[in-house]
């Protein structure tokens, strides 16, 4: 079975597919390229981080605080509330995602509903009185739910989604999940492809569940996290290879240093900054997918490579006098090249930004904007000076042309007479 779901321009993009005896997969239906928006989701199910905005709520039950003592958990007592007031259709298909047989089929399922069973359990043995309040058949559920598909926002709040709830970890993700801060509904969810190479049909959309930090971390400090945030072993591909596991994160972490290393090298040099893109140019191949951590390396290796064309392209003449400034580097085609590669810098990290941080990134492309307008007026300005002077050389090669050719035939006269006032004075 399949629930099928798309992009901003009404095509389809992703397919929720379940298999027997698995849990429910998030897969792309057509090959989709880096960049790419995959989905944008409002929440099922949202709770408020702090409990008491329900039970101080106007026309809240006073005894629902009462209850919270008791239980000893106010959050799940929360996310009942939350429940019980959304509408009737909405609460049977969040009650619809705890399907038949998930407690066989996914082991974290089945441990969370024990959990809470338990509790359920003593506290209707000791709370007789306060039991009959709520019906927890469906407190029992919607509890499961939460701590089984819940995903954590920034701010605290705790939301499950229909589709994003089921997108797996990977230490390698090939997409990022931003929450929409502002706007309405709160904890809307926006999907893109980050993977370098994108997302080929049929593959399966992952996401990271921890910090850039960790991810370059050792095999061993990543996997002590991923199961802390997710309750689950991380049993991704790049986390199941072997013995070449160890040298490759060691290897990582050496780029990482020889990265910082030469981007804050003052002033800036032509092998520092050749250091820099070979080291980020390897990052991409072991780390194959979008990190602000390369991000902003990418917009301080622009920003010296800016910095190396203004040191290089104006240098004073050694002639006669010494005092003159000459551009020296428009004659030069690396110049332009140099330019170009400035350029697809700042245009590859302002779009890592945009899928990383949401609408974070406003404030960092507003800035890049701004680092980036002095190299986009070099830019224009060689662009110019070559249009010019490939328009001279063609100029000198006809002029050369015209005359190797010798005298031009003479044109036979005209037989049209033109009156003496049609023709200007100098004639």
């Amino acid at each position: 079975e399949g629930a099928v779901i798309g992009g901003g321009d009404g095509g389809v993009r992703a397919e929720l597919l379940t298999k027997a005896g698995c849990s429910p997969s998030l897969v792309v239906v057509r090959k989709l390229r880096w960049g790419t928006p995959i989905l944008a989701e409002r929440p099922m199910l949202l709770v408020e981080a702090d409990p008491s905005f329900y039970f101080n709520a106007p026309g809240a039950d006073p005894r629902l605080t009462e209850i919270a003592v008791a239980m000893g958990d106010a959050c799940r007592l929360a996310a009942y509330v939350a429940f019980k007031q959304l509408h009737a259709r909405k609460q049977k298909e969040l009650l619809g995602m705890w399907r038949e047989g998930l407690e066989e089929s996914d082991e974290l399922a089945r441990a969370v509903h024990a959990v809470n069973r338990q509790g359920v359990d003593e506290f209707i043995k000791d709370e007789p009185e306060l039991s009959k309040l709520i019906y927890w058949s469906h407190f029992l559920l919607v509890a499961s739910i939460l701590g089984r598909f819940g995903i954590v926002n920034a701010d605290g709040s705790k939301a499950v989604y229909a589709m994003c709830s089921h997108i797996r970890h990977s230490c390698q993700p090939n997409a990022a999940l931003v929450t929409i801060q502002q706007g309405f509904p709160k904890g809307k969810k926006v999907l893109h492809v980050i993977g370098l190479d994108g997302i080929d049909r049929g593959e399966e959309i992952t996401v990271s569940a921890i910090g850039e930090g960790v991810l370059v971390s050792p095999k061993a400090l990543r996997a002590a996290h991923v199961l802390a945030t997710t309750g689950l072993v991380c049993t991704c591909p790049h986390c199941a290879e072997g013995a070449c596991t160890m040298a490759r994160d060691n290897r990582i972490t050496a780029l990482i240093t020889e990265l910082s290393t030469a981007l804050f090298m003052q002033p800036p040099t032509e092998d520092s900054t050749e250091e820099a893109r070979q080291c980020i140019q390897e990052l991409d191949k072991s780390l194959p997918f979008s990190m602000l951590l390369k991000a902003k390396a990418k917009v301080l290796l622009a920003a010296a490579r800016g910095e190396l064309v203004q040191q290089t392209a104006w240098q004073p003449e050694e002639t006669v006098a010494a005092s003159v400034i000459q551009w020296t580097g428009l004659d030069s085609k690396d110049q332009q090249q140099i330019l170009l590669d400035t350029k697809r810098l700042y245009d590859t990290a302002a779009k890592d930004f945009e899928c990383l941080l949401g609408q974070g990134a406003v404030s960092v492309l507003k800035r890049l904007e701004a680092s980036y307008r002095p190299i986009r007026d070099q830019h224009k300005m060689l662009l110019r000076y070559v249009r010019e002077r490939d328009s001279v050389q063609r100029s000198g090669k006809e002029f050369a042309n015209h005359e190797a050719a010798g005298p031009t035939q003479q044109l036979p006269p005209t037989s049209l007479k033109l009156p003496p006032e049609a023709l200007p004075p100098s004639w």
